[in-house]
């Protein structure tokens, strides 16, 4: 079979371009570290590795809930910690009332400083988060939790969750009326605000000690008490949760970067080495286009 000219120059030229489109694909995989540039390359690989950065950012996803859900809860159980150190502070005041030794002045005294304390109270019970939210409202979280003055709740019961795991979510509030409402020794179930002021009422008025059944008073603030340390068990009780499911998803975060670097990481080794024989090649397939292009008839004559 007779080769034209120009048939052998377009081999040549195609050789080439052949060889320059691979070295080329190589030098990118060297610059950017990545095997995979293009689902062409190796489309098996390609669908693994999408549905694997899927996964991954997913579990990151988790973990950035995992510490929304942590900062709530940390600030939740700071409010009832300090919730905790006044209703001390009422019930050590309220024993201190309702001893005989105190004449009315002493009295109006300690109801002065239990009114101050049940003002702060209010206001933990109002407290917001660092997104300007109610945390004590449930789901009325643009809601202040509680009436400064009636002391009536203006929230519901609704315990908002945040997902940490496929199919695992943790409640992340605690709701005004779980923690701040009780039913009296009386049977009147009323806010611990209410029940405060209604003391220190009493006091007041030179009522408390006539009347047989003072001592209550003591029993309801243990229960409210009590209501805010069962609040702060549960609250516990998630954080041990989100730090168990925390380390869950960073074992998982951790393999799926591993798959994935197995899978697109380049072999520097074997990428460079590829690069040389493929830049000889290159080298090469120049160097006998020059050649050839430099034959012709008129050179043998």
């Amino acid at each position: 079979m007779r080769v034209s000219t120009s048939y052998m120059h377009q081999s040549a030229i195609d050789a080439i371009l052949k060889q320059q489109s691979k070295l080329s694909e190589t030098q990118t995989q060297v610059s950017t570290g990545e095997k995979i540039q293009s689902s062409a390359d190796d489309p098996i690989a390609a669908v693994k590795s999408l549905g694997l950065n899927r996964e991954l950012n997913l579990t990151k996803q988790y973990l950035a809930n995992a510490d929304t859900a942590d900062t709530k809860l940390i600030n939740t159980d700071s409010v009832l910690s300090s919730a905790t150190d006044i209703l001390q502070r009422i019930r050590e005041l309220a024993v201190k009332g309702l001893s005989d030794t105190n004449d009315a002045q002493a009295r109006q005294a300690i109801a002065s400083e239990m009114t101050e304390l049940n003002e702060t109270l209010v206001g933990l019970a109002n407290s917001e988060d660092s997104n300007g939210e109610y945390i004590f409202s449930g789901y009325q979280t643009g809601t202040e939790a509680f009436d400064a003055t009636t002391f009536a709740y203006n929230g519901d019961s609704g315990q908002r969750s945040i997902r940490i795991a496929d199919s695992y979510s943790v409640e992340i509030n605690e709701s005004g009326d779980d923690v701040f409402i009780s039913t009296t020794v009386g049977g009147t179930t009323q806010s611990v605000f209410q029940t405060i002021q209604d003391f220190t009422n009493a006091l007041n008025s030179g009522t408390v000690g006539t009347a047989p059944n003072d001592g209550d008073f003591l029993s309801n603030m243990d229960t409210s008490m009590d209501l805010v340390a069962i609040a702060r068990t549960r609250i516990g009780a998630q954080q041990n949760a989100i730090e168990q499911q925390r380390s869950v998803n960073e074992d998982i975060k951790f393999n799926l970067e591993s798959t994935l670097s197995d899978l697109e990481a380049l072999d520097y080794a074997e990428a460079i080495s590829l690069l040389s024989l493929q830049s000889t090649a290159l080298e090469a397939s120049q160097a006998s286009y020059v050649k050839v292009q430099s034959l012709s008839l008129f050179n043998y004559l």
